[in-house]
Formats: structure tokens, sequence, C-alpha cells
């Protein structure tokens, strides 16, 4: 009697209820958490190696006297370095080189397109901003787009496009001079 006595007695107390129903439900709220912080800190990851493969590309064009079709190649194939553990044939670029006309005309000297990217035409005119327009002298400008697909696609399902430009200005010749 007394085993169904205290069975009776259990099955009525509901002290600690709220605390057993935490424990079961707040490992199923934590997991969707953690995958969407996986998510979270990838294309954060992803999104500083596609702005610094654009500035290191900038700053190894500026660095340079002339720019070959070698060069060119090894730069685009410097990219799988730059944009590891990720893929770098989601990625965009464009190296163009500007030269300032005057104090509201920045004309492209030459450029070229990589992966998708088509060059600029050049002659063209370029919008920069007023800091960058010193009269007489050339700018490197890289833009880059990468299209990021998360691996595991939990907070992120769409592909997120990513944008980047880096300017750099000639630092040997001015304008950097492009040979075959």
């Amino acid at each position: 009697m007394k085993v169904i006595q205290r069975l009776r007695q259990f099955a009525r107390a509901n002290e600690g209820v709220a605390a057993l129903e935490f424990a079961i439900i707040a490992p199923l709220l934590m997991v969707p958490l953690l995958l969407g912080s996986v998510d979270l800190v990838d294309v954060m990851g992803a999104n500083k190696r596609a702005q610094n493969a654009a500035s290191s590309l900038a700053d190894v064009v500026a660095r340079d006297t002339e720019i070959s079709n070698a060069e060119l190649s090894s730069m685009w194939q410097a990219l799988d370095v730059l944009m590891y553990p990720d893929s770098s044939a989601a990625m965009e670029m464009r190296i163009s080189s500007i030269s300032i006309v005057n104090a509201s005309t920045a004309r492209v000297m030459w450029s070229e397109g990589h992966g998708g990217m088509s060059a600029r035409q050049a002659g063209t005119t370029v919008a920069l901003d007023s800091r960058m327009m010193t009269v007489g002298s050339s700018v490197i400008m890289v833009e880059s787009a990468y299209k990021y697909d998360a691996p595991l696609g939990f907070l992120f399902q769409n592909q997120i496009r990513m944008t980047h430009n880096a300017y750099r200005r000639s630092r040997l010749v001015d304008p950097i001079p492009r040979v075959a």
C-alpha cells in the first residue's frame, strides 16, 4: 500500500517541472544556434579573404613597373592561395589602371577581367572618390565579387554576393604600362 501511495504522490507532484522541461528543450534550441554560428563565422572569414585578395592584387600591381600577361596569369593563380580554404572559382575580379585627367575625370588606361567579370574599355571614364583625384597621377583599381555558398546552409540558404574594391597609387612608375 505504501508503494502505491508513494506513486500517486509522485504523479501529483509538479515541483521542478519547468526545470525538467528546460533541460529537455534547451539542447534542441541550442543546435540551430550552433549551426547558425558556424555559418556566420564561415561567411565572415570568406568575406575577409575576398577583401584581402582584392587588396593584395592591387598592392602587387601598384609595386610593379609594368604588367604582362604572364604576371596577370600568376596573379589569377594566386587567388587559389589567397582564398584558401574557400574555392577561388567563385571569385570574379577586374584590375584596372586609372589615369586622373582633371579634378573631375578619371579614365581607364587598361583593364583585365577574370572569372566572368569583363574588362573595362580603355578610355572610358570611371567615378572615383574626390580624395583620389590628384591630377596627373594614376590609381590601380581592383574590383572583386565573390559568390559565397554556406557549407551548412542553415543561416544562409541563398548564395551571398560579396563585393570589394581596392585602390592603390602607383609606386614606381605612373601610370603602370600594360605589355604583352
